[in-house]
């Protein structure tokens, strides 16, 4: 927290030194959007739609207890050594649509695709895939100045539509990692604010992930608190570039599902599961401005962790990649 808390002040003292924006801040151009892993950075113009895709994969590899590397070895992290985990690929799969009923309200709607695999160290492997949480969101303008800025509110909330029931081919139920679904409500409330300048823009947005009461299984996954921070630069009229900083936190999970062993494996134990991190990325829009094309955006991200400390014993972040897709009309 302290890490990310330097930076924000870092970027914001850079920031106030931009020249203002002539004019309301604006969609049409290439940093219009944010980068592409952030979601709900944007809103629409009454009337306004927009179809989105985004790929999303993530790469785990090596065991951290605490914020330190660990062998995977049972003296060291307290788990028999063939039943810790070794790599871990998450794939995910979102399609997004948003639709503003008014200039002041922008709907959206996100449905998730998972596909989770896990090596362990004895060699096998375990998989998981399908649907995940449906999430449904308002977002209500708050603000918006001459000088290019605005800020809007985001409330959303996902309903449990993804599995908590996955199972190995041997019957056993899968950690709280390969499960597709949270089993809950949760509550996605965030503020997000937005800059531009001639050739810069830049924005931050703060929420988070507030669970309500328990899944059928008797446990709550760990609440969640998220900040980003990023800036981009015009190149041209269609191509900008970003760089941002995420920081997100979140707790154990409350309770434990009865089915696992929870002293067999991190995987399977309530006191493994989430983490303080704080990541860099790095990233590119593409606006088609004119054309059959015109309205749409291709987008690329790629982002990798600068600190990080889990809870209990877990596989450590590697890098995650975001592609996407959106077109607006």
């Amino acid at each position: 927290m302290k890490l990310f808390t330097a930076i924000t002040l870092i970027s914001t003292s850079f920031f106030s030194h931009l020249s203002a924006h002539d004019g309301p801040w604006s969609a049409a151009r290439p940093d219009g959007h944010g980068p592409i892993s952030v979601m709900g950075d944007h809103m629409h113009e009454m009337g306004e739609w927009m179809l989105s895709y985004r790929y999303m994969s993530m790469e785990m590899e090596g065991l951290m207890k605490s914020s330190n590397s660990v062998a995977p070895t049972m003296m060291a992290t307290g788990f028999m050594t063939n039943m810790l985990p070794k790599d871990m690929t998450m794939d995910m799969h979102m399609f997004g649509t948003m639709y503003a009923i008014s200039d002041k309200w922008t709907l959206m709607g996100m449905l998730n695709y998972l596909d989770n695999e896990m090596s362990m160290q004895n060699g096998n492997k375990m998989e998981s895939s399908g649907l995940a949480d449906l999430k449904v969101a308002g977002l209500y303008d708050l603000a918006q100045w001459d000088d290019g800025r605005r800020m809007h509110l985001n409330l959303g909330l996902s309903l449990p539509t993804g599995s908590i029931d996955e199972k190995h081919t041997n019957g056993n139920t899968l950690g709280y990692g390969m499960q597709l679904g949270s089993g809950t409500y949760d509550f996605h409330p965030a503020v997000t604010y937005l800059a531009q300048t001639d050739n810069y823009s830049y924005g931050a947005q703060l929420g988070g992930v507030l669970r309500i009461g328990e899944n059928d299984q008797d446990y709550t996954l760990g609440n969640k608190f998220e900040a980003s921070l990023w800036g981009a630069r015009k190149i041209t009229e269609s191509l900008s570039a970003s760089a941002k900083f995420d920081y997100s936190s979140q707790s154990e999970v409350d309770g434990e599902d009865t089915r696992m062993m929870k002293m067999m494996s991190p995987a399977l134990n309530p006191n493994s599961q989430g983490r303080d991190i704080t990541t860099f990325g790095l990233g590119l829009n593409y606006y088609f401005q004119n054309g059959g094309l015109s309205g749409h955006r291709l987008a690329a991200e790629w982002e990798t962790p600068i600190d990080q400390k889990v809870n209990g014993v877990q596989l450590e972040l590697d890098s995650v990649w975001t592609l996407g897709w959106q077109y607006a009309w």
